[in-house]
């Protein structure tokens, strides 16, 4: 999303949304995306709003998700510390005014949307 939203100028703004505290929002992103905007949901007052609930074991743990974990592996990149409600999916949400114009609520924790084709339905 990141390599996207920096070589796209017409890509959206990006808000990101997360379960964990505000302080530990801080410590993620300033190492990941310091430049990044970011709101903290614990009580998942935004998340419930967007659709996003708890995962099924097979969404949470099932065959495609250990495909995707061994593909992150490869890359170098493994599992974090937990924060927040580990059960519940993340998904993505593109919003225009009050206007949600694109929803993509994983099928599993590995899964993601092409990042390039969202400037496209802005």
């Amino acid at each position: 999303m990141r390599r996207a939203a920096e070589s796209d100028p017409r890509y959206p703004g990006i808000l990101f949304l997360f379960l964990g505290t505000a302080a530990e929002g801080e410590t993620f992103f300033a190492r990941h995306w310091p430049t990044a905007r970011a709101v903290a949901d614990p009580a998942q007052r935004l998340y419930r709003g967007f659709g996003l609930t708890h995962g099924s074991m097979v969404r949470l743990f099932g065959p495609s998700v250990w495909t995707a974990a061994l593909r992150a592996a490869v890359k170098g990149n493994g599992v974090g510390r937990p924060s927040g409600d580990v059960l519940t999916m993340p998904g993505f949400v593109l919003v225009e005014d009050t206007r949600i114009l694109w929803r993509h609520p994983l099928r599993h924790i590995g899964d993601h949307p092409n990042f390039s084709h969202i400037s496209q339905i802005a």
